[in-house]
């Protein structure tokens, strides 16, 4: 049977280089459903998923699932603009354990 896929995703404001140290941040934080297991385990950094500003915090949710595989040693992160906020939307995909 095959692995199941799931992702952990955070949210912040501000620029990329505030995206990063909240990353940075957020590694050192164990998981609400998971408190021995940290947030974004194994991925070493952040990246931008692309130059594009998204609108709507669902499209880029699913932009970022198409394109996150659990074999990426980097989680991506997404520009969101709606009109009232500007913030990053970071993912990962991790294989659910059997």
């Amino acid at each position: 049977m095959a692995n199941k896929i799931h992702y952990q995703a955070n949210i912040c404001g501000g620029d990329f280089a505030h995206v990063r140290e909240c990353f940075s941040n957020w590694k050192a934080e164990t998981l609400v459903y998971r408190r021995h297991q940290p947030m974004f385990e194994g991925k070493q950094e952040v990246r931008p998923l692309s130059e594009r500003v998204f609108d709507n915090g669902e499209i880029a949710r699913h932009a970022l699932a198409r394109v996150c595989s659990p074999g990426d040693p980097y989680a991506l992160a997404a520009e969101i603009r709606d009109g009232e906020r500007d913030m990053w939307l970071v993912m990962a995909a991790f294989e659910e354990e059997r």
